[in-house]
């Protein structure tokens, strides 16, 4: 059947629409997420320190929105970056969220909802696969905002998850993926998977020794969740591990 001029011309003017709105999203996503502090204190080798938590103190770098557990809640999302971006505060703290590991091997669909609601960098737990890897970062590479180190000039970063024995045995083939900002470290699974009786039991720390020192040998950050008693204990908690060479923190505070 013959194309008709209007008919042409309706199709040029669908492909402008869509070029623009691309265009515009991108811009909008730059507007939203001028800076991404994980990033910039990484290029400028200072140390990067977060925690777990939907309204951080705004002294932090970032903040990691959990939801690994439970429904996905798109809008609890939605709200806590909202929350963390209100006021005048120049350098607002990076929301990362946590994805559900439900969707570990097929991440897209959640990712381009968090993409959408303005996230600045996407943890995926438990990541035990080269391939689990691959599919976490083209699940965040399907954004306009472009993925740091692959992109020199992105501003999202990924956060990739070791919370098994698997993991690590797969960890060189994992990091060989382009595009992971920070191998963050599960030391809570980790004994879960062994047996150990916590998180800090010598053989656990083993495991985490193990990975931080490939981590260190192929310049990729990597991270570490600190949950102390007291300030004071997450004080010497955090220069003992960034002393060993972790660029990346993750600090809980709770009472005994």
């Amino acid at each position: 059947m013959p194309i008709s001029r209007a008919g042409i011309n309706s199709r040029k003017c669908v492909c402008v629409l869509v070029s623009i709105s691309v265009i515009a999203s991108s811009s909008l996503y730059a507007q939203i997420n001028p800076v991404n502090p994980v990033i910039e204190n990484l290029l400028e080798g200072h140390p990067v320190i977060g925690t777990f938590s939907r309204s951080p103190t705004t002294d932090l770098d970032f903040a990691v929105i959990d939801e690994q557990y439970g429904e996905f809640d798109i809008e609890g999302v939605r709200n806590a970056i909202i929350g963390m971006r209100a006021g005048d505060n120049p350098r607002p703290v990076a929301p990362i969220v946590r994805t559900p590991l439900a969707v570990r091997d097929t991440p897209q669909s959640v990712v381009q909802q968090l993409l959408d609601v303005g996230v600045s960098g996407i943890m995926f737990p438990d990541v035990d696969t080269r391939a689990q890897a691959e599919a976490a970062i083209a699940s965040l590479r399907s954004g306009q905002a472009g993925v740091w180190p692959l992109d020199p000039a992105g501003i999202l970063v990924a956060m990739i998850q070791i919370e098994s024995p698997l993991g690590i045995e797969n960890l060189d083939a994992i990091l060989e993926v382009p595009g992971i900002g920070v191998l963050f470290l599960g030391p809570t699974d980790m004994a879960t998977a062994i047996g150990a009786e916590g998180p800090n039991a010598a053989e656990v720390e083993s495991m985490v020794q193990g990975v931080l020192k490939v981590c260190l040998e192929r310049n990729i950050a990597c991270g570490y969740p600190i949950v102390a008693t007291s300030q004071a204990d997450a004080d010497r908690q955090t220069s003992q591990r960034l002393a060993q060479g972790f660029k990346v923190l993750a600090v809980m505070t709770r009472a005994r």
